[in-house]
C-alpha cells in the first residue's frame, strides 16, 4: 500500500470492512427467520438461541463500524500529517536560502549555457 493514493487505501479499508459486515449481516438475517420459526414452533431454547445470535452479529455489526470509521480517520491523519509536514518543510526555507537556491539555479543554468555553446 505504498505507492497507492489516498483514495486507493481508503477504497480497500471500505471494501475490507465491508466483506465481514456482509457475512455478519447474512448472519444476523439468518438468525431473526430461526427466531421466526422457533416462535411459530413455541420453542423457548430456539428462541433464545436466536436473540442471542442476532445480539452477537448486531454487536460486532457496531464494532466493525467502528473499527471501519478508526480506519479511515487514521489515513486521513496520517494524509494531512504528510501533508503539514511538506508545508513545514516549504515555510523552513528562509528568503536566504531561497536566495542562494536561486542563485545556484542561475549559476547552474549559466553554465550550462556555457558548456553547450550559449554563453558569450
Amino acid at each position: 500500500m505504498t505507492n497507492e493514493s489516498t483514495e486507493q487505501k481508503r477504497q480497500i479499508i471500505i471494501e475490507s470492512f465491508e466483506r465481514e459486515q456482509r457475512y455478519f449481516e447474512k448472519s444476523f438475517e439468518e438468525n431473526a427467520e430461526k427466531l421466526v420459526e422457533a416462535t411459530k414452533a413455541n420453542n423457548i431454547a430456539g428462541i433464545d438461541l436466536a436473540k442471542k445470535n442476532m445480539g452477537e452479529a448486531n454487536e460486532i455489526l457496531g464494532d466493525l463500524v467502528k473499527q471501519k470509521n478508526e480506519a479511515l480517520n487514521e489515513l486521513q491523519a496520517a494524509e494531512k500529517a504528510d501533508q503539514s509536514t511538506i508545508k513545514e518543510s516549504i515555510a523552513q526555507k528562509t528568503p536566504q536560502n531561497v536566495i542562494k537556491d536561486n542563485k545556484q539555479l542561475q549559476e547552474n543554468s549559466e553554465e550550462e549555457d556555457y558548456n553547450y555553446g550559449y554563453g558569450m
